[in-house]
Formats: C-alpha cells, structure tokens, sequence
C-alpha cells in the first residue's frame, strides 16, 4: 500500500463537524443554520470562489458546507435526521469532516494525477500505432492478392502465377489520396494508355451528409497500361522507388492474369473530378 493510501484509510475525521454536500448555490449559512435550529451549532461556513467581471468581484458559492457544532453528539444527531433530506431545492447529504490536506498530501495528489495523465497518453500512442501497423498490414495483404505476389523481400523471389504483361506495370506503396490524375500527370511523359487505382469501400456509416458518398480512398495499389513493352520498362527503371505524396512508389512488371479490366484513361480522370467535387457539395 503507498503512503497516500495509507493516509486515505487512516486519516481521522473530525468528530463535531460535518460536511454537507450538493448545497443549493444560492443557500446563505444564515439558512443553514436555520435548519439545524435544533441542534447546537457554533459555525456555518459556506466556501465561494471569487470572480472578477470588469470592476466587480463577484462571489460563487461552490456547492459544499461546513458546519461546527459544540459537541460530537448533535454531529451525529445532524447526520441521523438530515442526510439524504431536501434543502431548498436539493437533496443533501452529510457526513464528518476531515481536517484538510497538508502540503504532503496535496503534493501526492498532483503527482499522482500526473501520473495517470501520462499513462493514458501511453496508451492512446500505442493503440495509434498499433491501428497505423495494421493499417500497413492490410496494404502489403492488398498488394499480395492484386499482383499475385509477396509484398515482403525473401532471399527467393516469388514465382508470380501468371504471365508477365508485356505493357502494364503494377504500382505498390501508394499514399492513400493519390488518385488517377495524380498518376496522369507522374507519367505524363510516357503517354499511358489506361490507369486504374482500386478504391476502397465506404460503408454507408462513414457516408457524407446528404448520403453523398466521401471521396473514398485507395487500396495503396494501381495498375497502369502503356503503348508498348518499352515504355512499360522505362517506367519501371525510371520510377521504382520515387518518392509520390511522402511514400516511395514500388513499380514493377505487372500479371496479366491480375490486371482489371481495362477502361480508359480519360474516363478515370472524370470520374476523380466528379467525386471531388461532389465531396466540396458542388
């Protein structure tokens, strides 16, 4: 058990003073004390907290009461008949007072809500990246089902299960906002043909407001055709490993028996354009 422990459990009350909770804000300590008429009351102490508004100052009662009576018996006597009655407007509740924290205890207090502040900023970091690892994951599961081959490096290559295209390169390592007409424009040069980048499905949940669908993501994969197998390879020397939206792309000879159906490269970009500006409302 620590010591702030230890004081909690044995900390003594005071055994002629009560504490009364949930007081009506607007109580007075005269009216308190009228409601213990009966009993011997030598103190009423209502704490405020002070407020500035411009020139005035203004006080806050905060809710809570003391009240000092000349003996242990009518403390108990008040507890007895008045825990749990109504007061103005509330119920109260009452029980012995304890003497206020010293500089120790609040010291511990302070140290001991650091604490717990720092460890539940631990375990929101750690659930984060354990999130941003299996978001990582899903994207090498992608790339693997996509191109019919490993995502990871082995010392043996994969043997692909299909013929290698003699035109299309397969694109792994995608940031996930780049789009058709982001590769347009990377591959200009080479004039491509087609480009398709798989998009993920929004579930009807995360819809936009009015049931418009958000501009959805990609599956961190994309295919691209050109005219013919040297180009194909020139795109894959010259672009391997460059660096696309903060991520270095991995282009490689694409399967033709993983390809998706073909459609066209200017069909792709309207459909980009189209879902973004249904995104902005337009």
């Amino acid at each position: 058990m620590s010591t702030s422990e230890e004081t909690k459990v044995t900390k003594p009350v005071i055994e002629d003073r009560i504490y009364v909770g949930n007081v009506d804000f607007k109580a007075t300590e005269d009216e308190l004390k009228e409601l213990f008429q009966d009993l011997k009351v030598t103190e009423v102490e209502i704490p405020f907290k002070e407020n500035t508004r411009g020139d005035k100052v203004f006080k806050r009662h905060l809710g809570f009461a003391f009240v000092q009576f000349e003996n242990k018996d009518d403390a108990d006597k008040a507890i007895a008949t008045y825990n749990g009655q109504k007061f103005q407007r509330r119920n109260i509740f009452i029980k012995k007072a304890v003497p206020p924290p010293t500089e120790e205890e609040k010291k511990e207090r302070v140290e001991a809500f650091k604490a717990k502040r720092e460890e539940i900023k631990k375990a929101k970091e750690q659930k984060k990246a354990e999130a941003k690892k299996k978001r990582e994951g899903a994207t090498a599961d992608a790339a693997t089902t996509a191109n019919g081959e490993s995502a990871t490096t082995d010392s043996t290559p994969a043997i692909p299960d299909g013929t290698p295209s003699k035109d299309t390169i397969f694109i792994t390592n995608l940031d996930y906002k780049v789009n058709v007409k982001t590769l347009n424009s990377l591959f200009k040069e080479l004039k491509p043909k087609w480009i398709h980048v798989p998009s993920r499905r929004v579930p009807y949940n995360r819809r936009g407001r009015g049931g418009k669908f958000r501009k959805p993501f990609n599956k961190g994969i994309a295919f691209v055709k050109f005219s013919n197998e040297e180009t194909q390879k020139q795109a894959v020397a010259e672009f391997n490993g460059k660096e696309v939206n903060g991520r270095e792309i991995i282009v490689d000879i694409a399967i033709d028996s993983r390809i998706p159906k073909e459609g066209s490269t200017e069909e792709d970009v309207d459909d980009e354009e189209n879902a973004e500006a249904n995104s902005n409302g337009n």
